[in-house]
């Protein structure tokens, strides 16, 4: 080293320590100016909120004025206790497609989503939600109760399309099975009611809806163990309105009033009574 050349003193720590606070009060500072979520705020200005649903899906969605549907009364009865009114814009897509960027849905259209979110993977990466008020998978209905479905013709309809396929079509080839598919619900029910197949196979909500209408017994498809979900879909960063429907969720289970529209709607636990028939599990 030449002479007269000095290594130059360390830098004191404290100039660090003010470099690491002025980002983290440069980090606050941004947050603080972002502009508000008015999520909450739009709603009560309008006086309306509009939730987008499938055009049917019973017993979710009914089409009928008098019974409209499990969740077109529960949304009503939350835009009711947020003190706004309630419309619902049909989507024929909602009930084909589980994945939510397929059903073209905007927030100009609609504030919130319903009428059979399955809160899987998929769709929470696009959305966030309420806590979950019901439960699906895939179950199996006949006219009585079944020990099995070995050599059993069955007809098959996947109506909520966000459930596993794959897990459901491995389970049935294992048994040597081939259902028939058919195009509708409907299409299901009467294929039993006349003889076509013996058992129907399809979503949860559809083949309970179909035993408790016919005083049949329906279970849960044999080696399918999924459970999935079911919420209110809403806007990612929608902070205040999640906040105000999470509230009045709670308040309606608490008092008694979302078990009351499960009753209305024949929408029972697997391992209840529906109609008269005792359901049980399959082994």
């Amino acid at each position: 080293m030449a002479k007269g050349n000095k290594p130059a003193p360390p830098r004191p720590r404290w100039i660090g320590d003010i470099g690491t606070l002025a980002m983290i009060g440069a980090l606050f500072a941004g947050v603080y100016l972002l502009p508000p979520d008015r999520s909450f705020r739009s709603i009560e200005e309008t006086g309306r909120i509009t939730a987008c649903m499938p055009t049917l899906y019973p017993p979710l969605v009914t089409g009928d004025p008098a019974a409209p549907g499990f969740d077109v009364e529960l949304l009503g009865l939350i835009a009711q206790n947020l003190g706004v009114r309630l419309n619902v814009l049909s989507n024929a897509a909602m009930a084909k497609d589980f994945n939510p960027r397929s059903w073209r849905v905007t927030r100009a259209q609609c504030q919130v989503l319903a009428g059979g979110i399955a809160l899987t993977t998929p769709v929470l990466s696009y959305l966030d939600s309420t806590h979950p008020y019901l439960s699906t998978g895939w179950a199996v209905v006949s006219k009585a109760p079944l020990d099995s479905l070995d050599g059993k013709t069955i007809g098959f309809y996947a109506g909520l399309s966000g459930l596993d396929r794959v897990e459901l079509s491995r389970s049935i080839r294992s048994m040597g099975l081939r259902p028939k598919i058919v195009a509708s619900a409907e299409a299901m029910e009467q294929g039993i009611k006349d003889g076509s197949f013996e058992v129907g196979l399809s979503e949860a909500l559809i083949a309970r809806q179909i035993a408790g209408a016919n005083d049949w017994s329906v279970a849960w498809a044999p080696g399918t163990e999924e459970r999935y979900p079911l919420g209110i879909g809403l806007w990612k960063g929608d902070l205040t309105l999640k906040r105000k429907f999470v509230s009045a969720l709670e308040q309606l289970q608490a008092d008694g009033t979302i078990d009351a529209l499960k009753e209305k709607y024949d929408i029972a636990d697997i391992e209840s009574a529906v109609g008269g028939s005792v359901i049980s599990e399959l082994e």
